[in-house]
């Protein structure tokens, strides 16, 4: 071969090498010092290089990367360990970890639903998983650790029996106002401004507004091919128009009625919002396909102009995500097109919003993670939550993709050719999906500020919309209130009688033929059978020691 050639060739061969390798290799000049942890752990000892599996939700473009992306090498050169992400979707996570637990390979650390959820299946498997010696403590001594030991500590409640804390809750807004925007519903408002249609002021409007936007034509193209009404993710329905229609059942969880708590659907309130939802779906108003379609579906549904009220959320993130398949799809803009409606009166005259748990799913670590192990996952969650932390995850590594004057004022160092920065960050960094909220969701007012730097993150209409909505819900509704302590509680689980059977009852009853009232008092006298009550004074009796 012509040594020159062979010369050129090795040169073009480096240069690929090169190109193909300079996402990993540029940040070697931007790793970071131990001047960038809480001053708690500054001091401490990361010596030893560690390997930990995290396990987490739909982190699969992580998991395939060819090599670790910047962010990924920033915390782990940090830390010293190497991470080994494992991603689990929402549809297998729960089956997954069970027999991951039953095969004692669970992650290091795995985010997971328990506690937090309305489902007594959940909250049983927390116990399971200690009682089975699958999840290991948390150390006596989280002094090191004191953002996350503010965290246990606004939920003293989710301690074991023994005294112990096994649930590193992942907390979500720091103002409960804000969980008012986990329940909203987004509506055409060029439709209704087309049919001439006012904020809906009952349930029967609601319903006279839905059932217009299947059957007037609101888009105007001769077509019937509009939807009503329907939900993102079907066991959210109702999340948002049950509030005005027996406000405290819009969330399936367990409520105090006289004297005792009893789960939400076994009240004679709930009988309610089975009848409105059998007319809603008799007049075609909510969408006939709403139990089969998928999320992914019904958000399309939306953002190509067939579906007129999505019940969603109104954050700036949520909205974001919708936007961004609205413009993919419309020559329309957004923001002249899709507006929050404002909820309406229950049968009080109160006009109430939704209450959200402090804290939304939990870490958990195994029980095959050592002292030392458990330590370095603690000091990466308590980094998480540092200001530094929330720094790296909301806006990259400085100096790199972004830098602070000595005002502490933000230039952004990315070209984000119009799109928003939360966007083009997670495609620069897909573990970004993960280290963003593994340590907790993070929502507080500075989220939804009319500023120039949230209208980079999340566009202007999207966070324009989001402060809208929540200053709408802050000065004009009540909102609900709920018993956390008791609903965090570990609950027994019980096969027979769960809150998944119960709405899968219910939406029996939204869809079937018969006589929608006397539908579901057959559901309940069947689990009566079964012994309901039994179970509701179980439940009520073990919080009334757990209290004492």
């Amino acid at each position: 071969m012509n040594p020159f050639i062979n010369k050129k060739l090795i040169l073009f061969l480096c240069l690929i090498l090169f190109l193909s390798g300079c996402d990993y290799n540029t940040v070697t000049s931007t790793l970071p010092d131990q001047s960038v942890l809480p001053e708690t752990l500054q001091n401490q000892s990361f010596d030893q290089h560690l390997d930990i599996s995290i396990g987490y939700w739909d982190i699969e473009k992580m998991l395939n990367a060819s090599h670790p992306d910047a962010i990924t090498q920033y915390i782990e050169s940090l830390f010293n360990v190497t991470f080994h992400p494992m991603s689990v979707t929402w549809s297998n996570y729960k089956d997954r970890y069970r027999i991951l637990s039953s095969t004692h390979s669970l992650p290091d650390i795995f985010a997971t639903l328990t506690l937090s959820s309305n489902d007594n299946h959940d909250s049983g498997s927390f116990i399971n998983m200690i009682e089975s010696n699958s999840i290991r403590a948390l150390p006596e001594d989280m002094s090191s650790y004191p953002l996350l030991s503010n965290v246990l500590a606004l939920t003293s409640f989710t301690k074991y029996k023994d005294g112990n804390y096994y649930a590193i809750p992942r907390n979500s807004f720091t103002d409960p106002i804000l969980g008012s925007t986990d329940a909203a519903m987004l509506v055409r408002r060029d439709w209704m401004d087309t049919l001439d249609i006012k904020d809906p002021q009952s349930f029967d409007d609601f319903l006279s507004m839905t059932s217009a936007f299947v059957h007037d034509d609101p888009d105007g193209n001769g077509a019937d091919d509009t939807i009503g009404y329907n939900v993102s993710n079907l066991t959210a329905l109702g999340k948002w128009l049950i509030l005005g229609i027996s406000p405290e059942c819009n969330t399936y969880a367990w409520i105090s009625e006289d004297g005792q708590y009893i789960p939400s659907w076994t009240s004679d309130k709930f009988m309610e919002v089975v009848k409105s939802y059998r007319k809603l779906y008799q007049s075609d108003s909510l969408d006939p396909n709403f139990y089969s379609k998928s999320p992914q579906t019904v958000l399309e549904d939306f953002a190509s102009g067939h579906l007129g009220a999505l019940e969603y959320k109104s954050s700036p993130s949520a909205l974001m995500e919708l936007k961004e398949r609205w413009d993919q799809q419309n020559d329309k803009p957004f923001e002249t097109c899709v507006d929050v409606l404002p909820i309406f009166p229950a049968s009080d005259g109160i006009r109430y919003s939704n209450s959200s748990n402090i804290f939304w799913s939990e870490s958990y670590l195994s029980s095959s993670v050592s002292d030392e192990k458990a330590e370095r996952i603690l000091s990466i969650l308590e980094f998480l939550l540092s200001e530094n932390g929330k720094m790296l995850c909301k806006y990259g590594i400085e100096n790199v993709d972004y830098a602070l004057n000595d005002n502490g004022n933000y230039t952004c160092l990315i070209d984000t050719k119009g799109e928003n920065l939360s966007i083009v960050l997670k495609k620069k960094y897909p573990s970004l999906m993960l280290f963003e909220t593994l340590a907790g969701w993070g929502n507080d007012w500075k989220d939804f500020e009319n500023s120039s730097l949230n209208n980079l993150r999340y566009g202007k209409p999207c966070v324009d919309l989001a402060r809208k909505s929540v200053e709408w819900y802050r000065d004009n509704t009540t909102q609900l209130k709920r018993d956390y302590v008791f609903l965090n509680a570990p609950k027994e689980s019980v096969e027979s009688l769960n809150t998944s059977d119960a709405f899968q009852s219910f939406v029996k009853c939204i869809i079937g033929e018969d006589d929608p009232e006397q539908m579901w008092n057959q559901v309940l006298a069947e689990m009566d059978s079964k012994g309901l009550k039994n179970y509701i004074s179980m439940q009520n009796e073990k919080y009334r020691e757990q209290k004492e």
